[in-house]
């Protein structure tokens, strides 16, 4: 898993946590919603209240070719906010081995087409591994990645902000042999939480669901602090994707991103009109039996709350 944790990473990897049928070899941290350091801390820090002791690796400080772009004044202190209660503190740090090594390394070693990477942030650890080391794509099944659009974004009014964040390490791996499988926000806004859920999770009555339900809440109260609002899902639907494929439908599609330093800067550009208009280079999803898909991540984050 390679992330730039931020509350919904956060929840990704509680989703995937305790799946019985996934093997989480390695984690990364990138620079995205919040800085490297952030992100890494906030990853730890999950990773520890999960129980998981997968190696977790600092990945990239800056995007390929612009500077940072940060998301905390949004997203709350450190892109982890919340009504009151935290995820303590970590009690180990990242591993000496940078992400890009780790990754390569983790490649090499793995037999044809048996690694999944999920990507819940900005694309660019991924890109330099590809770009450094082009052969080591066999050993990739796909890559699931949160982020883009099919019609407008969130960052900008062309832009999704895993995307806008660093377009040129996007290009660079829709640009590679890498199966690439997009679930951008077309997708993640038809599996929304409720206030309903976070008083689910505050009714469970554990310290530990109190601290999830306060980052809920947060969440929820965004764009109103005083009206809590239904709110996307965004990268755990990526995660429920490596468990629950049957619920989700995705179509092969030529994308593009938008690379100029214009108001259309990271719009990614898909093409469903395939091979006819182009040749695909992703799946990108288009729908999702929400309702179900939220339910199923509830009940894959509530394990932990006991």
């Amino acid at each position: 898993m390679d992330c730039d944790s931020g509350f919904d990473d956060a929840l990704a990897l509680m989703v995937l946590a305790r799946a019985p049928h996934i093997e989480l070899v390695g984690i990364s941290t990138v620079v995205g919603n919040a800085s490297l350091a952030n992100t890494t801390a906030n990853t730890l820090a999950v990773a520890e209240f999960c129980g998981l002791n997968t190696p977790i690796y600092r990945g990239a400080a800056k995007p390929l070719a612009q500077e940072p772009q940060t998301i905390e004044r949004l997203l709350g202190a450190g892109a982890m906010g919340t009504l009151g209660r935290r995820f303590p503190t970590a009690g180990r740090t990242a591993e000496p081995v940078d992400a890009v090594h780790a990754l390569a390394a983790t490649l090499r070693s793995a037999a044809p087409r048996s690694i999944t990477i999920l990507a819940t942030g900005p694309l660019t650890n991924i890109a330099v591994v590809l770009l450094l080391h082009p052969e080591l794509v066999d050993a990739i099944d796909s890559i699931v990645w949160m982020g883009g659009s099919t019609a407008g974004g969130n960052h900008t009014a062309a832009a999704e902000f895993n995307a806008y964040a660093d377009p040129e390490a996007l290009d660079g791996v829709l640009r590679s042999d890498a199966a690439v499988r997009m679930f951008g926000l077309n997708l993640t806004h038809q599996v929304l939480i409720t206030p309903e859920h976070e008083q689910q999770v505050r009714a469970i009555g554990t310290e530990r669901a109190a601290i999830v339900a306060d980052h809920v809440g947060f969440y929820l109260r965004m764009s109103d602090p005083a009206t809590p609002r239904a709110a996307a899902l965004h990268d755990p639907s990526a995660a429920a994707y490596l468990l629950w494929p049957d619920l989700f439908e995705l179509a092969p599609a030529r994308v593009d991103v938008e690379l100029g330093r214009t108001i259309g800067r990271g719009a990614t550009i898909c093409e469903f009109r395939v091979p006819r208009k182009a040749d695909p280079n992703a799946l990108v999803a288009t729908t999702a039996q929400g309702d179900e898909v939220v339910t199923r991540i509830m009940a894959a984050i509530s394990a932990h709350l006991s």
